[in-house]
């Protein structure tokens, strides 16, 4: 099925961490966002990108993605092998138990769980951005703006299937060598739509590990 080219895409995708879009933003926002502790960056290295908060916005024309930093951030098209880059795991049918397991339970430092199944990835190892679907292909560039401690990125509804833009979304940040911070530290940001956020739940990660659970972040290539 397509959980094989899936896996295929997602490993790439690790293996490096291991078309553009003009739309603009529409109406009837809904914002959502969780801060992160200051400090509480992971890693051997001394470079450690420190998230401190993600906020999203959905509108009509589909959704705005803040990440703020402790520190001023390096895009990863700057060429520095100390750039931050990441993934944003974006679960657009709010539901755990259908999509991938997520590139942030995958990689998380200690227990706990997104909560979520993955339906998108925003990839953001490349300047532009890229969304990628569940089969592994990309649904186009994204534009990923680099201002002072926060990185501003817009997503088209046309780059997530054209969904109504309502999701739950987790994410993790590094540099080439590592990742180095998540956010949230459990549970997920749940942007509109139905049900509570799910702060804990195991069995998620369990269900669908797959091969990319036992590769490591390798080097950008």
């Amino acid at each position: 099925m397509t959980r094989a080219r899936f896996a295929v895409r997602l490993l790439a995708l690790v293996a490096l961490w291991g078309c553009g879009d003009s739309s603009g933003p529409g109406s009837g926002a809904t914002t959502a966002k969780v801060t992160d502790p200051a400090g509480d960056a992971f890693g051997a290295n001394p470079v450690q990108w420190d998230l401190t908060a993600m906020t999203i916005t959905r509108d009509t024309g589909g959704i705005t993605v803040l990440l703020d930093f402790s520190n001023t951030v390096i895009s990863p098209a700057s060429g520095d092998t100390t750039a931050m880059i990441g993934f944003v795991d974006l679960d657009v049918d709010q539901d755990s138990t259908t999509g991938f397991q997520t590139v942030v339970d995958a990689f998380r430092p200690g227990t706990g769980s997104t909560g979520m199944g993955s339906d998108y990835l925003l990839d953001l190892t490349t300047a532009p951005a890229q969304v990628f679907d569940t089969l592994g292909a990309s649904r186009g560039q994204v534009t990923a703006t680099y201002s002072g401690t926060r990185v501003t990125i817009r997503v088209p509804r046309s780059r997530l299937g054209n969904d109504d833009a309502f999701l739950n979304a987790a994410a993790i940040v590094g540099t080439n060598a590592e990742p180095t911070d998540i956010i949230p530290d459990n549970g997920h940001l749940k942007v509109g739509g139905s049900g509570m956020v799910a702060p804990y739940r195991p069995h998620v990660s369990a269900l669908r590990t797959g091969p990319v659970a036992r590769r490591v972040w390798g080097s950008r290539r």
